[in-house]
């Protein structure tokens, strides 16, 4: 049987297989921040399509670092809500996490009510929203809202916890010199960027317990100028075993450098339609963008499997298990990646939009890598509609 399919255990959780959906944004959240019938169905698709473990859309801690249609666990009224969600992807045979989130600067005024915050008032070029930087009193309050929806997490009867400290949301913003300019304990030192999830990390481990997995996704290195680099990000990634952390999930990327997080196509068509910054602006400035995006943002290109080189470099330098995401495709190098001991699980996203079987289809043999063409059109078109894929017209 494929390495893929081996069973092992996650801090007390047992798991099927290595293969686990990573977080990925429906956009099916009703305005509360509750999970829909819609999300019932697509789960249910993916515990059945063979994944071991499922890790939720990201789920906002407090309605300031909310996006559209995001999932919410920012109050106690959720929980009733996602005890039957987990409760339905156990019955269909898979495990299940919640991903965390507050999305800083990555959003709007029209979806979080007010200006949005960042650990600085730097622009958000791809948004075209500045934020204002956060007062003391704010990174405490949000420090303490991640602890508290950490719990209910524990409470909804979630398998695992995953703060979302990569692509440029709050937690990544402070980790990144190019959107982390203070002058406080905040910024400047790595050991300063690294205080508020040190900290985010102890106010979650002292409301579930020290027996309840807690892992984060991070950014491992972006393609900003000013940005964080690959050396940088597996020293931070170091310091995040230490700290107690049970596991790292290895991506990378902002939102705004480019789609390093993506690679391949950058659909300016969709985002001039689709993300009201772009959509509500002048005619000129959108006959830029559509006849000369490519040049101005530079999009990174594809290659397999493209976050390998880091994910390797973190595990050479820590004893908790590695997830590696970004362009697995190809079963051959997945199981390449777990063979010589570059990671010990497997993130799908992009390919289990394509086809959520996709992890039955390996372990009944088949050898053809995901179908997926990386269009990028279900990630950005999620924006503002429900996650799915354009390949073939199809429903995820």
């Amino acid at each position: 049987m494929s390495v893929l399919f081996e069973r092992t255990e996650f801090r007390g959780v047992n798991l099927k297989n290595r293969l686990v959906r990573s977080a990925t944004h429906e956009g099916m959240a009703d305005e509360n921040g509750f999970p829909t019938k819609s999300h019932f169905k697509l789960y249910e698709r993916l515990a059945q399509g063979g994944v071991g473990m499922i890790i939720t859309g990201y789920s906002y801690v407090n309605r300031n670092g909310k996006s559209h249609a995001m999932l919410g666990i920012d109050t106690d009224e959720h929980i009733s809500k996602y005890k039957e969600l987990v409760s339905h992807v156990h019955q269909n045979g898979a495990k299940i996490a919640m991903q965390i989130n507050h999305c800083g600067r990555q959003t709007t005024m029209e979806m979080t009510g007010s200006q949005t915050i960042a650990p600085s008032a730097v622009k958000d070029n791809m948004l075209l929203d500045k934020p204002r930087a956060m007062t003391e009193q704010e990174i405490e309050r949000v420090i303490e809202d991640f602890g508290k929806a950490s719990k209910r997490v524990k409470e909804s009867n979630f398998d695992a916890v995953q703060l979302h400290g990569a692509h440029g949301y709050l937690i990544s913003q402070f980790l990144c010199p190019y959107t982390n300019r203070r002058k406080d304990q905040w910024g400047g030192t790595i050991e300063n960027r690294m205080r508020f999830v040190k900290r985010i990390y102890e106010s979650c481990r002292e409301q579930v317990g020290k027996d309840y997995p807690i892992f984060i996704k991070i950014s491992a290195y972006d393609n900003m100028k000013k940005g964080l680099k690959q050396e940088e990000g597996i020293l931070m990634a170091k310091m995040i075993a230490d700290m107690g952390f049970d596991g790292i999930e290895v991506s990378c990327g902002i939102g705004e450098d480019g789609g390093s997080t993506l690679r391949v196509d950058f659909p300016f068509d969709v985002i001039l339609e689709k993300i009201p910054s772009y959509k509500n602006s002048n005619p000129i400035f959108k006959f830029i963008v559509r006849h000369f995006g490519e040049q101005i943002v530079k999009p990174v290109p594809f290659s397999q499997a493209f976050n390998r080189e880091a994910a390797q470099e973190i595990k050479k330098k820590v004893n908790i298990p590695i997830f590696l995401v970004g362009g697995m495709t190809d079963p051959a190098v997945m199981e390449d990646a777990i063979e010589k001991g570059d990671a010990d699980y497997i993130s799908l996203s992009r390919a289990l939009i394509n086809n959520p079987k996709f992890p039955s289809k390996i372990r009944e043999g088949s050898r053809e890598p995901s179908k997926c063409l990386h269009c990028n059109l279900c990630l950005f078109r999620v924006v503002m509609e429900p996650l799915r894929c354009y390949y073939g017209n199809k429903m995820i």
